[in-house]
């Protein structure tokens, strides 16, 4: 046992003896803007479209945005004959913080707070309902950067409206 414990310890002093890069990259300089546009598909099938423009950027090694999002969804549920229906609309100003952890990758955390609409109602349009309200919740995303201004994205949201999973692309200015 002890000369495993030794070989890994020599393995790891090996490994970062051998590279010399940080542990994260340098942050978007304020004034930086990213806008993406994403598809998502639990629960149901919807869209969102959002925009960031960093605020700061010099709190720690991480990037200070803020910015806005739309947000559609749509699921059904079936009972019998009929399809219950849910829309969720959603219009929200955000505040994230990000880190890059290399240059291509790039971690970020936020807030959203705004108003929401849903619907819902039996398919057979005799019993619709709809609520409006405050719409306010967390997100936490990834976006891989394949050129300096093109990246894939994904981000995980919770609001008073349900939690989305949500894909798609973001382009840096």
């Amino acid at each position: 046992m002890k000369k495993i414990v030794a070989i890994l310890a020599v393995a790891v002093l090996a490994m970062s003896a051998a590279f010399s890069a940080k542990a994260i990259e340098d942050p978007w300089v304020k004034g930086t803007k990213v806008a993406g546009v994403q598809v998502g598909f639990l629960p149901g099938i919807g869209g969102s479209a959002y925009f960031d423009y960093v605020l700061v950027d010099s709190w720690w090694k991480g990037h200070f945005t803020v910015g806005g999002e739309i947000l559609y969804r749509h699921w059904s549920t079936g009972y019998s004959d009929y399809v219950y229906n849910y829309n969720d609309f959603g219009f929200a100003p955000r505040a994230t913080y990000g880190l890059n952890i290399t240059n291509q990758f790039e971690v970020h955390a936020g807030v959203l707070a705004g108003i929401g609409v849903s619907t819902w109602g039996w398919s057979d349009e005799h019993h619709k309902e709809s609520s409006f309200g405050l719409c306010y919740g967390g997100l936490a995303g990834i976006r891989y950067f394949f050129t300096d201004s093109f990246a894939l994205s994904a981000e995980i949201q919770y609001s008073g409206y349900g939690q989305y999973t949500n894909v798609g692309v973001a382009f840096k200015f």
